[in-house]
């Protein structure tokens, strides 16, 4: 593929390996590192999965057991090398990765993230949801307060519904956020997402009692962006992507 750094290409991915699409990832990092690949968001949705940010100390021991206790459940527990705590990935909640030089449209880190919080709340919009941030925490929350100023001793009064993590490296970015859409809560219960106990979870379905194609809201993620970023992005099959 020719290399064209004003060119934003996006994937729909369909149920993929968390481990593969690391692997996915670390190539198209590489690749636009080196100028073989244009910049590229993908989307996906994983299968059942707990990954540990880089800011989750966990002994090796207890890390071990972990993977025990939560592989009879069904779900894998996974390393990650974005940033954050524990997270959950399920079928039914859309995940996207950006990797792109974030230095060529955005001031820096906190510029991308706030981008990142803009978008789900402009797709959120889209359905009906209002969603909005909570003061000192990333992610966006519905329901609550907007703004509401973050306590260690109480959680947000509304219910989160996006996550955000990330790597980024030489300034082109990994990992990227998740959108809770038709995804199972019930998990949730059994970890400490993000680090906040008891923390209130929902997902788009939940609010609206609707289900969702995934590839759709993709869709009108990759639209919202488009405006934000004044740039075209252009959807690309699989087989295409490298």
């Amino acid at each position: 593929m020719t290399f064209d750094s004003n060119i934003i290409l996006a994937c729909w991915l369909g149920r993929f390996d968390y481990f593969d699409a690391m692997n996915l990832q670390n190539l198209l990092h590489s690749n636009i590192l080196n100028h073989k690949s244009n910049h590229t968001i993908l989307f996906l949705e994983h299968n059942e999965v707990l990954t540990f940010g880089s800011t989750e100390r966990i002994s090796p021991n207890i890390f071990k057991d972990l993977k025990e206790i939560y592989r009879k459940k069904g779900y894998m527990v996974a390393k990650s090398s974005r940033g954050g705590q524990i997270t959950l990935h399920n079928p039914g909640q859309l995940v996207c990765y950006p990797i792109i030089n974030i230095k060529k449209y955005f001031s820096g880190i906190i510029e991308y993230v706030n981008f990142l919080e803009e978008i789900i709340i402009k797709t959120l919009n889209v359905y009906g949801v209002d969603g909005h941030r909570v003061s000192k925490r990333r992610g966006i929350w519905v329901d609550g307060l907007e703004n509401e100023k973050f306590n260690v001793n109480n959680n947000p009064s509304g219910a989160k519904i996006g996550a955000i993590g990330l790597k980024i490296v030489r300034n082109v970015s990994m990992h990227g956020f998740s959108l809770n859409v038709n995804n199972d809560l019930e998990m949730y219960n059994s970890f400490t997402p993000c680090g906040m106990e008891n923390l209130n979870v929902t997902s788009l379905g939940e609010k609206t009692q609707i289900k969702y194609d995934l590839y759709k809201v993709s869709k009108e993620i990759v639209k919202n962006m488009e405006i934000e970023l004044n740039s075209k992005i252009n959807f690309i099959p699989k087989s295409k992507l490298i």
